[in-house]
């Protein structure tokens, strides 16, 4: 539903002497004629009816400058009065006319004079009833002279303030400075409920400060007692489980004894027997030859030939012997990698317990080729007799049995917590004299990698220090093949290498091993010359027809050899089973002992247990516990006096101070719905206004769109600050976007036109009046305002004053305007319709 203004009635307003009725249409009016006419005060009257306060607004100082001054041949009026007629055919106003006039009338004095209908009412009255249908004294509706011009000189906050205006963000200012002033006073408020709760604070935490080191002392006594109980209970359980392990290899032991001592038994009986048969087969032998003297020289041949070949089945049984023994040792000798000797006493005794999930040290799990053995051991450095072991718990056992036993300190590498050492300079392993990171050039099983990884994995081997030194002294680790090391810190160590390594220092094992070899090879041609020996005596015995006692005297000898080899092997055995059987016995005494003194032991942790009575004890290890317990006795310790009577103090204060607490929190509460209502209003600010600021701007882009076919936009300089100024971009068709401040004078008419045309769009009014708006606009530019003009003009009322022939051309009337003898004059014409 809309308005518009069917006439304006002018009499004694300025250059307008006589009552003058302007009748006004729908459409495009042009108001037109040369300069001081009298046109702009056309608009004056409109801005004086509508209420317009401001003498300077209306281009006079005083409002009873408004009236006309008189001429030559007039004489001043005594009142300037001014009537708009508006539409009412829509019943916008609360009137059953078909037109509302609005009249305001001053005097010489300056007063001024409202009526309604003739009728005779206030200016706030008028405003309520204009403001229905959405006409205001000071809308944007109305665009006079200077203001195109003031849009195009303010700065980007003047032309925020326009859009302030417009989106009546005005209305949330007035909330947020009311909601600020009340959190000024709930800020005072809180202040002095600060001062008393501050007091009172003070000496509730120092309440609550001895209260807690009270209670703290009382947990930790408690937590303290428990600890040693649990200590002393874990330490039962261990010495128990200790005694019972102890237990079963005695049980072992003793059963493995009595195996021995049947061995023996059996083996002395199988002897006893042996050497019986033995002096038999002596005795009969004596007898033998001395009936069998004839026979002596066969006799001889057959002994020769039984002695060769015992001689040479003995000698190849040694060959086999020596050859099993070889491989055994050598076998040995790969294993443990020579490293043996020079390993440090706790690691053997480690070593020593042949533990499940102790694996050995770095150097019996890696074989290195000979050419690399100096650089490697020097690249493991003190890692050389660290021992890899299954996991942590495996290390911790280990560790715990070092210290219990006294023995020393070793390190461990626990698999499932070792983290690998990765190379990562690897652009340097493609460089000349480069052999090759550590942990490439040595072999062991994958499963060992992480350990290895650690120990080897930052190491680079190069041929010698001139190659480390063009790499760069510094860059990584690395060891030459002659033992010279380079630390990443740039420390330098070399010299000449003392092969102390049992690697590679020949070894009493590797020595036994040669002797082997040697030995098997005299032996192996001590059989050949045997066989040559044995053929011999064959073809000799040929020649003999031998007898029925040189036949038993062969056998019997063939029978005493055999007899005294079986002996020998006996009585070896013998031996061995002896030795066997006194170190189990040595054992089973040191098991013995050693069970005594847990025995001894687990009486007086018994007693202490009992001393302790129920607790529900902590499962931790007996050094986590020890550890507990120090901590716990130092954490006691620190704690100094204690007031034990603070806390039954502090529930008396604090009921008290939780009144206070109650009444602070309250008002505080009240600072926050305060301020919640503060960030509401500007949450609600902000959405009013950048709501706004985007209509407008879609508007401005259309209004320059159909003036230039180009493109504008609207934002402000920092888009999240609400308090930032606006910028004004236009772009021409066929040129660059632009702020106005950089654009052409008439680029800047044009684009402030648009920018006025889009305010009117977003808050449309029933008319709208321009004065001299295209004033500074070209013949090109013009027609484009007036086109514009003409296309909104079919839904909305304008009056355009104007001098500018482009203009007039598109008006579907207008109004001429000129002075004669000091008075306006005016001559309406309809123009053809396009």
């Amino acid at each position: 539903m809309k308005t518009k203004i069917t006439r304006l009635v002018l009499q004694g307003f300025k250059s307008f002497n006589k009552r003058i009725a302007i009748p006004l249409d729908s459409g495009f009016n042009v108001i037109a004629g040369p300069n001081a006419s009298g046109k702009s005060n056309i608009v004056d009257a409109i801005c004086f009816v509508l209420g317009r306060t401001s003498a300077k607004s209306l281009r006079a100082n005083r409002l009873s400058e408004l009236i006309f001054h008189g001429s030559k041949n007039r004489k001043p009026a005594q009142y300037a009065s001014v009537t708009m007629y508006l539409d009412n055919s829509q019943k916008i106003f609360p009137f059953e006319d078909s037109e509302v006039s609005i009249t305001r009338k001053v005097n010489r004095s300056g007063v001024s004079i409202y009526k309604i209908n003739g009728r005779t009412t206030t200016r706030e009255k008028v405003l309520q009833l204009l403001s229905a249908a959405r006409i205001h004294p000071e809308g944007h509706n109305i665009v006079l002279q200077g203001d195109v011009t003031q849009i195009i000189e303010m700065n980007p906050i003047e032309r925020r303030s326009v859009i302030d205006e417009i989106s009546g963000i005005a209305e949330y200012n007035e909330k947020k400075n009311k909601a600020q002033r009340d959190l000024d006073a709930v800020d005072q408020k809180l202040k002095e409920a600060e001062i008393i709760i501050t007091q009172r604070y003070e000496i509730f935490k120092k309440l609550e400060n001895e209260r807690n080191a009270a209670i703290k002392y009382q947990n930790l006594q408690k937590q303290l007692q428990v600890l040693k109980a649990s200590y002393a209970h874990k330490k039962l359980t261990t010495i128990e489980s200790q005694i019972k392990k102890i237990e079963e290899k005695l049980e072992k032991k003793l059963e493995q004894n009595e195996r021995l001592k049947a061995q023996i038994s059996e083996v002395e009986g199988e002897l006893d027997e042996r050497e019986s048969a033995i002096r038999n087969i002596a005795n009969r032998l004596v007898n033998i030859s001395k009936t069998v003297q004839m026979e002596k020289e066969v006799s001889e041949l057959r002994s020769k030939l039984l002695i060769a070949k015992d001689k040479m089945n003995s000698n190849l049984r040694e060959i086999e012997r020596l050859q099993n023994l070889i491989e055994k040792l050598e076998a040995l000798e790969a294993r443990k990698k020579e490293f043996a000797v020079g390993v440090p006493t706790p690691v053997k005794a480690i070593l020593n317990l042949h533990l499940k999930g102790v694996y050995g040290t770095v150097a019996e799990l890696i074989k290195v080729p000979e050419k690399y053995r100096i650089a490697v051991e020097v690249a493991a450095g003190p890692h050389l007799y660290d021992l890899v072991v299954e996991d942590d718990a495996v290390a911790a056992y280990c560790i715990d049995y070092l210290k219990k036993e006294r023995i020393g300190r070793a390190t461990f590498l626990p698999l499932n917590k070792i983290r690998p050492i990765l190379f990562h300079r690897v652009e340097l392993l493609s460089k000349h004299g480069v052999i090759g990171v550590a942990s490439k050039l040595i072999k062991y099983d994958t499963k060992f990698m992480s350990a290895m990884e650690f120990v080897f994995g930052r190491t680079l081997i190069v041929k010698d220090l001139e190659i480390a030194r063009s790499l760069g002294i510094g860059k990584v680790r690395m060891v030459t093949l002659d033992g010279d090391l380079v630390e990443r810190s740039g420390v330098m160590i070399g010299g000449y290498y003392i092969k102390t390594h049992p690697k590679v220092v020949e070894t009493a094992t590797r020595r036994e091993i040669e002797k082997y070899r040697e030995t098997k090879i005299q032996l192996q041609q001590d059989v050949n010359i045997l066989k040559d020996e044995i053929k011999e005596l064959e073809k000799k015995l040929q020649k003999y027809k031998v007898s029925e006692s040189a036949k038993e005297l062969i056998e019997l000898e063939k029978m005493r050899v055999t007899s005294e080899r079986k002996i020998d092997e006996l009585r070896a055995k013998r031996q061995k089973l002896h030795t066997l059987r006194v170190n189990v016995e040595i054992e089973i005494n040191r098991l013995n002992i050693q069970k005594a003194k847990l025995e001894t032991e687990l009486e007086a942790v018994k007693e202490e247990v009992k001393k302790y009575g129920e607790v529900h004890y902590v499962d931790e290890k007996l050094k986590t516990l020890e550890e507990f317990i120090k901590r716990t006795e130092k954490e006691l310790a620190s704690i100094g006096p204690v007031n034990l009577r603070a806390i039954d103090e502090y529930e008396e204060f604090k009921e008290k101070f939780e009144g206070y607490k109650e009444k602070y929190e309250k008002i505080l509460e009240e600072k926050n719905a305060v301020l919640n209502m503060i960030e509401k209003i500007e949450e609600k600010r902000k959405e009013v206004f950048y709501k706004c600021l985007q209509a407008v701007s879609s508007e401005f882009n259309k209004m320059f769109y159909i003036m230039t076919r180009g493109t504008a936009e609207l934002s402000l300089e920092d888009p999240n600050n609400l308090e930032s100024g606006l910028i004004i971009k236009a772009s021409p068709k066929g040129k660059k976007l632009l702020n106005i401040d950089a654009m052409s004078g008439g680029e800047k008419s044009l684009t402030a036109l648009a920018f006025v045309f889009a305010i009117q769009r977003y808050k449309p009014a029933p008319f709208y009046i321009l004065d001299e708006v295209d004033a500074a606009l070209d013949k090109e530019n013009s027609i484009k305002v007036a086109e514009l003009i003409r296309k909104l003009s079919r839904n909305s009322q304008f009056l355009v004053i104007t001098h500018n022939d482009q203009t007039i051309k598109y008006g579907d009337r207008v109004y001429g305007c000129s002075m004669i003898d000091g008075e306006s004059k005016i001559i309406g014409l309809e123009l053809p319709k396009r």
